[in-house]
């Protein structure tokens, strides 16, 4: 039995009720799990999701267990049935919706389109991208600034993704607004009732984006797709619609809730602080590693297997769904020593799976970093007295560890001075 009185069954994780009812990650019933089912029948919830169907699936929850998965695609499969722990099998328009996208593809395709896309994301694009994200991170640090106030989840974190999205793919100033508003309510797959509607919308504009860029030869990674070849092969133009619809997603959601959660745990941390104010540039690289260990913006993938198999001994069905469990495995208490501390000095704290492992390792992983530096070192070596006035909203996603909201006030020790 268990020394935190939980035992293997007692949440369901594929239920958003549970998640509601505990308020946070239940980091401390995945500890359970590692420790005696690392390999876990999750059954579908009860009652169901309203717009989503979940079959039950197996819980791996071990650090060696879900980078054995990723690196297995013949075995483990993101094609068969989506990553998502829903069934999309029961809608064929659904399932390949998913299959278009990098993240539902299994090699060779998965091969192929991603060393179409890869040279836009190299670190040698990326470095040159730097002067244009650090003066759009001073900017929008200067606003939180002037305000004073502000709710820091969708109203300073959101910006910058939002801002190199548009940048990348030369959306018009006077659109931009209306990317933000589908990107985040697309985002919000879950709790978004209009969900299909939305996503539709933000197809069709990024293909009005698209159609728009195709006879220009400006600077922006789209023209570049546009007009680029691999192996002798184009792009066609929806392929480059369905990319920059994931990294619509998939580049906004992760990067904005790992900038809440690094402020936030900086405030719960205030010894962590003082030792990254102590050398900010030199201590924030594996800040950012440390933030994404300890609090990963997505909680999970799925994949399908692809025949009988096992894992650990417990036999796994073919078609039966598989959980990979980032945020337990980022817990592994034989990869991490303390894994619940929040330690910006761990020595391995680059070894998280928040971007995940194998073929599907994060395409922008380096772009990601590169964001969450610039905008941090702006943020606490212009207010490093930031602080929370109010305790953050949780998601009470099934998928994503996100906030909805947070209340900081940027400049507390000035307003307390004047």
């Amino acid at each position: 039995m268990s020394t935190n009185g939980l035992k293997p069954g007692d949440i369901n994780l594929a239920s958003h009720g549970d998640m509601e009812r505990l308020g946070k990650p239940p980091h401390e019933y995945f500890e359970v799990l590692r420790r005696e089912a690392p390999v876990f029948w999750n059954p579908p919830p009860d009652p169901q999701h309203p717009r989503f169907n979940c079959p039950g699936y197996w819980v791996l929850s071990k650090y060696a267990d879900v980078a054995e998965a990723s690196k297995d695609p013949a075995r483990f499969s993101a094609w068969e049935n989506s990553v998502l722990w829903t069934n999309p099998k029961e809608n064929p328009i659904v399932l390949e919706a998913q299959r278009s996208g990098l993240m539902g593809m299994d090699p060779p395709q998965h091969t192929q389109f991603r060393r179409l896309v890869q040279p836009g994301m190299t670190p040698r694009k990326v470095a040159a991208l730097e002067p244009f994200i650090r003066e759009q991170a001073q900017q929008v640090v200067e606003e939180l600034a002037a305000r004073g106030t502000a709710e820091f989840v969708f109203d300073v974190a959101a910006d910058l993704p939002m801002i190199l999205l548009c940048q990348l793919m030369g959306v018009p100033q006077d659109r931009r607004d209306e990317y933000l508003t589908l990107g985040n309510n697309v985002a919000n797959v879950e709790f978004n009732e209009n969900f299909e509607h939305d996503n539709i919308m933000l197809f069709v504009f990024l293909d009005e984006i698209v159609q728009a860029a195709e006879d220009l030869g400006d600077d922006t990674m789209l023209a570049k797709y546009l007009h680029g070849e691999v192996d002798g092969r184009r792009l066609e133009r929806q392929e480059i619609t369905q990319f920059f619809l994931t990294l619509s997603i998939a580049g906004h959601e992760t990067t904005r809730n790992t900038t809440a959660h690094f402020v936030r745990l900086m405030d719960e941390h205030p010894d962590q602080k003082a030792l990254l104010l102590e050398d900010l540039e030199g201590r924030m690289p594996n800040a950012i590693h440390e933030v994404l260990r300890h609090s990963p913006p997505v909680m999970q993938f799925c994949r399908t297997a692809t025949c009988d198999t096992e894992m650990r001994g417990v036999p796994i069905a073919k078609g039966d769904k598989i959980y990979m469990s980032y945020i337990s495995a980022n817990r592994d208490e034989e990869v991490f020593d303390d894994p619940h501390r929040f330690d910006i000095l761990r020595p391995n704290a680059d070894a998280h799976l928040a971007f995940g492992t194998g073929p599907h390792f994060c395409l922008g992983a380096a772009l990601a970093r590169t964001q969450l530096r610039c905008l941090l070192e702006e943020l606490y070596r212009r207010l490093p007295d930031i602080e929370l006035t109010g305790p953050p909203t949780p998601m009470n996603s099934v998928w994503f560890n996100g906030l909805t909201a947070m209340p900081v006030d940027a400049c507390p020790h000035a307003a307390a001075s004047a």
